[in-house]
């Protein structure tokens, strides 16, 4: 990294003053020339489970949605799930607790960060929605989306239910809660097995497309396209497993990544503006290279659709603890959460450029891009992730100091 970088995030910089989300918003109205036009803000993390990060995309959100416009707040989590989430957001019935621990996967509902962003969207006089983008599980599992295309089946087409039951009942073979041993159990299922899943879900999309007149007359049009993207969600997740099958460590399509994308596409109306919550890799303009695989992100393909109506933030932090993970036989699914205390930023990392501060500091990379070279790493978890940071991201939130969340 050059010292005209640090030069440029220097004078570019620009005070935030806090991530508390009930705070007034005043100090955030620099933002408005620079993310009011877009269709799509981003808002990345370095790690999940991080409560400033709750609590900055938290106040992002108000922001955007009081002074800009935004009306949906999507984020990395399942769509099916999602889906009670959203309604209990717009008035219905439904037990928040019940509902965090359920309806928002990866257990990012556990904390009370998240919870009281939720509070917030009910309460709020806007039309706001809420969206899960993801495949279901927690990419562990697809009978959460069959279950509601069952349900939905039931009401449109009972001929098709035996075959939704087969389909899970295959599903059932190595479904859980756990991705790890879920990955192992799918990769221990006779390959004949396997195929013959893949096969009954093509099969099943493709009555959903010849019925689509039939179904949309019996049902309406947007339950049709919720199901039908649901299904959707279900493919592409059998396909992600498929991908790793062979190799845990090198995934050969990024199957879940094109699903949050297709979800983002899905919501997109011509008067719809998303907040879009997900963790950096996941939000990069750029593919995701490692030294095994390169594989486009969902922020890679919403780049390439909505060119700068798509705004990329990443998050990252000083100092203070992460989340991270450990392989651990005694915790469940053989892998623990543990809270790690941040290393020192490299010399050639985004975060070594950025000054001590109070509070949250943004910088918009776009105007340095072609003009001098950038970094070259990111925060990820306790660790630095290589990546062309200039190119991957439109601007850059450095927090001075960040904690783990209580789950």
């Amino acid at each position: 990294m050059t010292a005209a970088f640090n030069a440029f995030v220097a004078e570019r910089a620009i005070p935030l003053g806090t991530t508390d989300p009930h705070a007034p918003l005043d100090d955030l109205e620099p933002l408005v020339e620079i993310l009011r036009d877009a269709r799509v803000v981003a808002i990345g993390e370095s790690a999940h489970h991080v409560r400033e990060f709750h609590l900055w995309r938290h106040r992002l959100l108000r922001f955007l949605a009081e002074r800009c416009g935004f009306t949906v707040f999507a984020m990395e989590s399942g769509f099916s799930e999602g889906l009670a989430v959203d309604d209990w957001v717009r008035g219905g019935p439904g037990d928040l607790d019940e509902l965090a621990e359920h309806g928002i996967t990866y257990r990012m509902g556990r904390c009370p960060e998240m919870r009281d962003l939720l509070r917030w969207m009910r309460s709020s006089p806007l039309p706001l929605r809420f969206s899960g983008v993801d495949v279901p599980g927690s990419t562990a599992s697809p009978l959460p989306a069959l279950d509601s295309l069952r349900r939905y089946l039931g009401k449109v087409d009972a001929d098709a239910l035996p075959l939704v039951d087969r389909i899970a009942e295959y599903a059932r073979a190595y479904a859980g809660e756990h991705t790890l041993l879920a990955y192992r159990a799918y990769a221990a299922i006779d390959g004949a097995d396997r195929d013959r899943a893949t096969a009954l879900l093509a099969d099943l999309a493709t009555r959903f497309d010849a019925l689509a007149v039939e179904y949309t007359a019996a049902a309406g049009a947007g339950a049709y396209r919720t199901a039908r993207h649901e299904l959707r969600l279900a493919c592409l997740l059998d396909q992600g497993l498929r991908s790793f099958t062979a190799d845990f460590s090198h995934p050969k399509v990024a199957a879940r990544d094109r699903g949050m994308a297709e979800t983002v596409f899905e919501l997109l109306g011509p008067d719809t503006k998303i907040v879009l919550a997900a963790h950096n890799t996941h939000i990069q303009r750029t593919p995701v290279r490692t030294p095994a695989f390169a594989l486009s992100a969902m922020g890679h393909h919403l780049a390439d659709r909505l060119g700068g109506d798509y705004v990329a933030m990443a998050v990252t932090a000083q100092a203070g603890r992460t989340s991270a993970r450990r392989a651990d036989p005694e915790a469940p699914g053989g892998v623990a959460v543990t809270s790690e205390i941040l290393p020192p930023a490299p010399a050639d990392s985004v975060e070594a450029a950025f000054r001590p501060s109070a509070g949250p500091v943004l910088v918009d990379l776009r105007a340095a891009r072609d003009r001098m070279s950038g970094p070259a790493r990111i925060r990820l978890s306790e660790t630095f992730l290589d990546a062309p940071v200039l190119d991957a991201y439109d601007l850059v939130v450095s927090i001075p100091e960040i904690t783990t969340t209580s789950r």
